[in-house]
């Protein structure tokens, strides 16, 4: 279980990587992952490739993370495997974020 962040200044974009169980263990660090970054960048690309597995209180996370972001900001949920981008659709977070391959 492990997170870590990428800035990218030239195209703006702060991706953020989660690696193995994204769940409450990972708040604080997931938490701090995007906090530093209010105000300074609104692109925001969640890297869920090496998700195995994810919980409510990610999804939680996730939403929380929306919040202290604000409107403007965009946060795509990327490269999920086939079983966590179902949970991510079941639970409706394409109607919230962008959910790409």
């Amino acid at each position: 279980m492990s997170i870590s962040v990428t800035v990218n200044d030239i195209k703006g974009i702060v991706e953020i990587s989660v690696v193995g169980s994204f769940d409450f263990s990972l708040f604080n660090e997931f938490r701090d992952a995007y906090s530093n970054y209010i105000g300074q960048y609104t692109h925001f690309v969640i890297d869920m490739s090496m998700v195995e597995y994810l919980d409510s209180a990610a999804l939680g996370m996730l939403l929380s993370m929306k919040t202290a972001l604000g409107d403007k900001a965009m946060i795509e949920l990327a490269n999920a495997n086939g079983f966590i981008r179902n949970i991510l659709m079941i639970s409706r977070f394409d109607k919230r974020f962008t959910i790409t391959q």
